[in-house]
């Protein structure tokens, strides 16, 4: 087979790559500086004590057991280089991202060669693909929360072997087929959902196959294989490490096939790919976006056959773009993504990139016209690019409050303070649904509330690791949808607290230790917005803590 010559990069691409990037910049600037949130303290704890490998292939922290050792690497190495400065992971983050959108735009250039587009319009196509997909809103969890580099590093490599994949099938170069092959793996090695690639692989040799003449079925297995076999390397490895094939939440998550939550998905997954969450919404604003997505999308079907005929390859290529969006979404189908929230949206990640492409090729049908297209364009990037900003506010907000909630408890004279409650997010923008023993650990240096570290042999290769304290009790964690947000106290009798949500919209909810009976005190008429607290130690009046206005302050009797 003749090779064919890879098309160079101009300088005016390299002018275009260079607004991209620093468009990129300024879009999640405002996070670059934010500080650790949540599991972000959990996971750099871990790393301080169980080394770059014990991060994510020894523990079994929680219910969860994952086997992400080059994920680990990575952390680790972001830990060595940064230590205790959160800028540095958030750059990391950026990094991946970036170059993910860049990744995008490749993909999208050589899906695009062989559509009968004007030539101005098959330029313009990659990157306008590699421009939606940094700046969508959807991705305000994944890169702004350090904790979800995992689907950013991941597919990262993912992209990055589909990349090197069509490389080899549009040039014959099979140096980039190796690549992919390896790249493939290292995705597995960051995050197990990327385990459903192989049927992109399938779904694109399916796609050529029924273009050629004369067709080769044996050599749409052959390569289809190459990937099987490094997929059943990859579970040979996990499951004699793990010891299971389930692995990370286990079966009771994984494999609950829920129908209505699973239909429920099908609707949320394709629009809150590309939409930002809409704080009250309700499912028939998500059903009128998807049936408009619909709507579109048959609509640049019928342009495509009506302007193209039928063999333009953009109405399959419009195909494998939707199958490759479900394909990569297929592990998450029985989780959830907060239509309301940025919470969960982190799973959309490599999917969207999918939806990057073909919005940009709908888009660019739809249109037709260069200059118009450039304009158009422009107001959609600038009103992602506002969008993405505004969500990334909460994140934002969440950093200065984690820290904020760090410092007042370093600085309390209480001893050993009973919290009230403790916020676990700020519109979907996780503060302390885990981490604030933690962090305390790594911000306290004198450890006055003494936190400890235990490690714990169990069945082999497992090890049960914790931080943990007994000078720190935590009642309750509550949402919060505003700055102002505040719980009120109503002393109902001596050593009786009624505890309520200044918010209707927000509500509380039992730690996960369920700490509601000690013998100190123990909670009563628990309701989303309020609780009550009875003392059983009248002593341990004075050592309440309550959130107040971003800080935890004495709770006055």
């Amino acid at each position: 087979m003749k090779t064919k010559t890879f098309p160079k990069i101009s300088f005016y691409s390299i002018i275009l790559i260079g607004i991209i990037a620093l468009t990129g910049f300024i879009a999640y600037s405002s996070i670059l500086n934010s500080f650790f949130l949540s599991d972000d303290f959990v996971l750099i704890a871990l790393m301080s004590k169980l080394g770059p490998l014990g991060l994510w292939m020894n523990q079994q922290h929680g219910q969860s057991l994952f086997f992400r050792p080059l994920l680990g690497l990575i952390s680790f190495l972001d830990y060595q280089i940064w230590g205790l400065n959160a800028f540095g992971y958030h750059l990391t983050n950026f990094g991946f991202h970036l170059g993910n959108s860049f990744l995008v735009g490749r993909i999208a250039f050589l899906l695009s060669l062989n559509l009968r587009l004007e030539l101005k319009l098959k330029r313009f196509l990659p990157y306008f693909a590699g421009f939606i997909f940094l700046l969508l809103p959807s991705h305000s969890e994944a890169v702004s929360w350090i904790s979800a580099r995992t689907d950013v590093i991941a597919t990262f490599f993912a992209l990055l072997s589909f990349l090197t994949y069509l490389t080899f099938k549009q040039f014959y170069q099979p140096l980039q087929l190796w690549i992919s092959l390896a790249a493939f793996l290292a995705a597995l090695l960051c995050k197990e959902s990327i385990v459903t690639f192989p049927g992109l692989i399938l779904a694109y040799e399916l796609y050529q196959y029924l273009q050629e003449k004369p067709r080769t079925f044996n050599k749409l297995l052959t390569i289809f294989s190459l990937y099987g076999a490094v997929l059943g390397f990859y579970f040979i490895c996990r499951y004699l490490k793990l010891g299971t094939l389930i692995g990370g939440y286990g079966g009771r998550i994984h494999l609950q096939f829920n129908p209505i939550q699973i239909l429920y998905n099908l609707i949320i997954y394709p629009t809150r790919s590309f939409l930002p969450p809409q704080l009250n919404s309700n499912l028939i604003f998500w059903v009128e976006a998807f049936v408009g997505l619909i709507l579109i999308s048959l609509l640049a079907l019928i342009l495509s056959y009506y302007k193209h005929q039928l063999n333009s390859q953009i109405p399959q290529t419009l195909i494998l773009l939707i199958v490759g969006f479900w394909i990569c979404v297929l592990p998450a189908i029985n989780v959830s993504v907060s239509p309301f929230d940025t919470q969960g949206e982190r799973y959309l990640y490599w999917a969207s990139s999918f939806t990057s492409i073909y919005i940009a090729l709908v888009f660019t049908i739809l249109v037709s016209n260069f200059q118009l297209c450039l304009i158009l364009s422009s107001i959609i990037l600038f009103s992602l690019g506002l969008s993405l900003h505004s969500v990334n506010q909460n994140w934002k907000f969440a950093g200065e409050l984690s820290q904020s909630l760090l410092t007042s408890l370093q600085k309390t004279t209480i001893e050993s303070p009973i919290i009230t409650s403790v916020p676990d997010n700020y519109r979907g923008a996780y503060v302390y649904r885990t981490g604030l023993i933690q962090g305390l650990y790594l911000f306290d240096p004198d450890n006055r509330f003494n936190i400890q570290f235990e490690k714990k042999q169990t069945d082999k290769p497992f090890e049960k690791v914790r931080f943990y304290t007994d000078n720190i009790l935590l009642i309750m964690m509550n949402t919060l949808l505003e700055p102002t947000d505040e719980i009120i106290v109503n002393s109902l009798k001596p050593n009786q607290y009624q505890l309520k949500l200044s918010n209707p919209q927000t509500r509380f909810f039992l730690t996960p230790k369920n700490t509601v009976v000690t013998k100190d005190y123990h909670i009563s008429n628990v309701q989303p917005q309020t609780y009550t607290l009875n003392l059983n130690n009248p002593s341990r009046s004075q050592d309440l803590l309550l959130y107040s206005s971003g800080k935890f302050v004495k709770l006055s009797n």
